[in-house]
């Protein structure tokens, strides 16, 4: 739900009016505007019930249901993403709300009204998808009450959208309100920028700008839209700080990220150590060994020491470099004015489509990796011969000179590989995610899982494994690097520094 949140306020954002629209009259624009919020939630009821007929028939296997369930939510966010991006580059839906009275001289709020009836349709949605949530959730809690582990009682449907919101819609919007806000404040002043620094892009740039300061400081608004708080001090936190040490690895704070004992996950956010927060769940605390929750610290470290945050955000400038030297083409050649938007779309589709799922799947195995070495790290006791290990048995004596904060070049311990493996097949099992469930970011657990074991047992796959990565993180940072000269050339970015050519 993340990508088509993002995408569409990202339309929002990019156009204040219609690029395409052939439906200008109010009528028809409205028409379908309600079409558009109710259509995805049809798609939703429908794919649900199919869902909540095979968990009913088969509560002691839910691996069919759950599978339904989870193209269910898939075709439904398709759904959305194609009703509201037709809405948004095809009516006169954006210049409506662009000329509403009362409205127009608030920043932000015309951009968030155009986003509302896009905002009741994913309600709508999840309402339509909450019996299958729900029977999921069922089948989970009763699983364990039998294996005897803590549950807690399964959200009524107000609850289940309060968290759904704050965690999948307020989680993106908090953020794109504040670029939106600055956008409009800047297009009031355009004539203003564009006469002080004698450059008609100088607000595109201060916009870029803007968004790059709202991406450094929104963890520290996000730890307040979401349910967190600091880990209490303890064992687990002083083991948690030791490693961070060890690791190099700085964060402003470690959170308990509260969820009702719903959702067995951590992430890690932020760019800069300032603003750079680790969450773990409380049912992750929960239901979780130290040595696992370890693990999962370990993985989350591996996207910061590796430094996945600030690729992506490479990755981002240069969708951002390709549309200024896009807009440029479009301002000399606007008969080229459809045919070059088209193909701009086309790119952005096929980029962060395709592109981005396959970069994301290579940097979560290689954060995979570090979460295994993490764990021989912390002296996790060596239950087979390896190369990490001088002896069979407790090795803890090799882990006194290794150094945690330049990880990567070790062979991987099998024993760590192992209780890595288990780990991610018991958070699948405790979220109710098929371990063979493909994931378009992720990369299915069992494929994650039998990869770890796979390059601990073969040093040299997993040292080819690294270097393909070090080639994708170059890649980026050459494209980076040659879009963000190509952009400044095209915007002659020079004369806003005074410089003459």
């Amino acid at each position: 739900m993340y990508l088509v949140v993002v995408g569409i306020l990202a339309l929002i954002l990019t156009f204040p009016a219609s690029p395409f629209p052939g439906l200008a009259q109010r009528l028809p624009a409205l028409t379908l505007v309600a079409a558009a919020t109710l259509a995805p939630a049809a798609v939703a009821w429908l794919t649900c019930r199919r869902a909540v007929r095979l968990l009913e028939a088969e509560p002691e296997d839910p691996s069919r249901g759950q599978a339904a369930y989870g193209r269910g939510v898939t075709i439904s966010q398709y759904a959305l993403a194609l009703a509201h991006g037709g809405v948004i580059a095809c009516t006169g839906w954006l210049s409506f709300c662009q000329r509403l009275p009362h409205i127009d001289w608030i920043p932000g709020l015309p951009g968030l009204v155009a986003a509302t009836p896009f905002l009741m349709s994913i309600v709508f949605v999840w309402i339509a998808l909450y019996p299958a949530e729900r029977a999921g959730r069922q089948i989970a809690l009763e699983h364990g009450l039998f294996a005897g582990r803590p549950v807690h009682p399964i959200w009524e449907l107000r609850n289940y959208l309060v968290f759904q919101f704050r965690h999948q819609v307020l989680f993106i919007l908090a953020p794109m309100l504040l670029v939106l806000v600055a956008r409009d404040l800047i297009d009031w002043n355009k004539d203003d920028l564009i006469a002080r620094f004698k450059n008609q892009d100088a607000p595109d740039l201060l916009l870029g700008v803007a968004a790059i300061g709202v991406a450094i400081v929104t963890p520290l608004l996000l730890r307040y839209v979401w349910d967190t708080r600091p880990l209490p001090a303890g064992p687990l936190r002083d083991q948690l700080e030791t490693l961070c040490r060890r690791l190099g690895m700085r964060c402003q704070e470690i959170l308990v990220w509260r969820t009702g004992g719903m959702i067995v996950n951590a992430m890690v956010m932020g760019v800069i150590p300032q603003f750079r927060y680790v969450l773990i769940t409380d049912a992750l605390l929960e239901r979780m060994d130290d040595s696992k929750i370890e693990a999962v610290f370990g993985h989350e470290s591996g996207h910061v020491k590796r430094r996945h945050i600030w690729f992506f955000m490479l990755f981002a400038l240069i969708s951002g470099c390709m549309m200024t030297v896009i807009s440029q083409y479009l301002r000399a050649e606007r008969r080229w004015f459809e045919v070059l938007l088209i193909v701009a779309g086309a790119l952005m589709v096929l980029k962060w489509g395709l592109v981005f799922g396959w970069i994301s799947r290579n940097f979560e195995r290689q954060a995979d990796l570090f979460g295994v070495r993490t764990l021989a790290l912390t002296g996790l006791p060596c239950g087979s011969r390896c190369e990490l290990h001088t002896a069979q048995g407790n090795a803890a004596a090799p882990f006194a000179a290794l150094d945690g904060r330049r990880l990567g070049r070790e062979p991987l311990c099998p024993t760590a590989a192992h209780v890595f493996a288990d780990m991610l097949f018991e958070v699948a099992k405790l979220n109710g995610i098929p371990p063979e469930a493909p994931s378009w970011r992720h990369g299915s657990i069992s494929l994650r899982a039998r990869s770890v074991e796979a390059m601990a047992l073969d040093p040299g796959a997993a040292r080819r494994f690294e270097r393909r990565v070090g080639r994708i993180q170059a890649g980026i940072l050459i494209a980076a690097a040659l879009s963000a000269l190509w952009a400044g050339w095209s915007i002659r970015a020079w004369t806003l520094l005074g410089i003459s050519l």
